[in-house]
């Protein structure tokens, strides 16, 4: 008889067991194409950055299938470990809490993490993770062009970095251009100094002014002009190769010039979560790296091996020709540098071409995603450097459309099965 209890009550206490741990641990299971129910690594990496606990207010009213849709899009935000929390307000029933919390629209998300708090009006996946790589940049956010010498301005003209600025903005950063000859010093808050290719030498005030940035702790984004460079082989130990880096891996890739550069190995010490194609790096210089006893290497990004330094005419047919001077690839054209001793987390950003961060060549391949990530490790952010989310595909129906879909539904579908039913028996009673 005891045999006979034994397995039906093992069995009803396991359930009782699997119960209450599904209490505790949920599981999903995303069969979707765009993974839309999971996570992304970015939201992922904010959340683990956050300072305090992340907590979700919605100011909605209390509409079933809106707060059902609204929970369903944070689930996956909700159940990260870091247990978010989600609170519902009706702005209706308690104008005292929305008019206090500045609400201006029925639908809105406020996320708030110790001092940080955005606001979202209109809650997609996308504009979520944006805030919360927002909430999670930590340290200063300023990022300051120096101009005066030729380099590019944030504009809309090919060379210039509005589109880079818009970006970075949308991430939490401020970028601003300040002219080199109207300043004595930098902002307190500037979180990266931004040289982005001087077409001739800065005057020694402008030098110095670099120089004292740098020994205050500040970081540098070093952009290679069209000139010699002899600031940042004094400082740094970085000459210049003779030439332009031409690369065979660009046809390759769809490219019709060879003098770009195609980058595809990131190294993880400066992008964690590195783009999934190639960037590509126009007009690139090659850097040569010598010993420095203030600075070291941290990483470096190398051309192909099918590249080289070509230091002729590149019209018609070019070969490398060693006794020229021309190196065989890979060729360096970017390294990060870091401060020897203790300030090991002081960063310096040497990128051989300027055009990387142009409006005409961050949007091609994976510039973007590369540029966004250097500027994420040169501010200490590299834990949220991820792959820029894509923006979420709405479907919006016309009303006539959706009318043609709503009839084709309930009358068309129906129909057809009821045809299908009709020839089945048709054909049984033939038989």
């Amino acid at each position: 008889m005891l045999k006979r209890l034994l397995f039906p009550t093992l069995l009803i206490a396991c359930v009782i067991l699997a119960a209450r741990v599904s209490q505790h641990h949920g599981w999903q299971l995303d069969l979707t194409a765009q993974r839309s129910h999971t996570l992304s690594t970015a939201a992922a990496r904010a959340l683990d950055a956050l300072a305090a606990p992340l907590e979700l207010t919605a100011f909605v009213p209390d509409y079933a299938l809106t707060r059902a849709k609204l929970r369903r899009l944070l689930a996956p935000y909700l159940a990260h470990l870091s247990r978010p929390t989600l609170r519902f307000v009706d702005p209706v029933e308690e104008p005292t809490l929305a008019r206090e919390a500045g609400v201006a629209r029925h639908g809105e998300l406020h996320l708030r993490s110790a001092q940080r708090h955005e606001v979202i009006a209109e809650p997609t996946a996308a504009a979520i993770d944006a805030a919360l790589a927002r909430m999670a940049l930590r340290g200063e956010r300023w990022i300051v062009n120096l101009t005066g010498h030729g380099e590019a301005q944030i504009d809309p003209s090919p060379g210039g970095l509005a589109t880079l600025a818009g970006h970075a903005e949308r991430l939490g950063y401020r970028m601003l251009s300040v002219d080199s000859g109207s300043i004595d010093s930098l902002p307190d808050n500037t979180a990266v100094l931004l040289v982005s290719g001087p077409q001739r030498r800065h005057a020694p005030p402008v030098e110095d002014l670099i120089s004292r940035f740098l020994d205050d702790g500040g970081s540098l984004l070093w952009l290679v002009g069209d000139g010699p460079s002899p600031w940042i082989d004094d400082q740094f130990g970085i000459g210049l190769l003779p030439g332009i880096v031409v690369d065979a891996a660009a046809a390759s890739n769809g490219l019709e010039s060879p003098d770009n550069a195609v980058i595809s190995d990131y190294p993880a010490a400066l992008l964690p979560q590195p783009p999934d194609g190639h960037s590509v790096m126009k007009h690139a210089r090659g850097l040569r790296v010598g010993d420095h006893p203030d600075w070291r290497p941290a990483a470096r990004l190398e051309s192909s091996p099918r590249s080289w330094n070509e230091t002729g005419d590149l019209r018609g047919q070019i070969t490398r020709d060693p006794e020229l001077g021309e190196n065989a690839g890979p060729i360096t054209v970017a390294v990060a540098l870091q401060r020897r001793g203790d300030n090991q987390r002081q960063r310096v950003l040497i990128l051989g071409s300027r055009e990387l961060l142009g409006n005409d060549q961050v949007g091609q391949a994976d510039n973007l995603t590369l540029a966004l990530g250097l500027l994420n490790w040169l501010s200490d952010n590299e834990a949220l450097a991820a792959p820029t989310p894509a923006q979420d595909l709405d479907i919006d129906w016309s009303p006539q459309v959706a009318g043609v879909l709503a009839l084709a539904l309930m009358g068309l579908v129906p129909a057809v099965y009821l045809a299908l039913g009709l020839w089945s028996r048709h054909r049984r009673r033939r038989a």
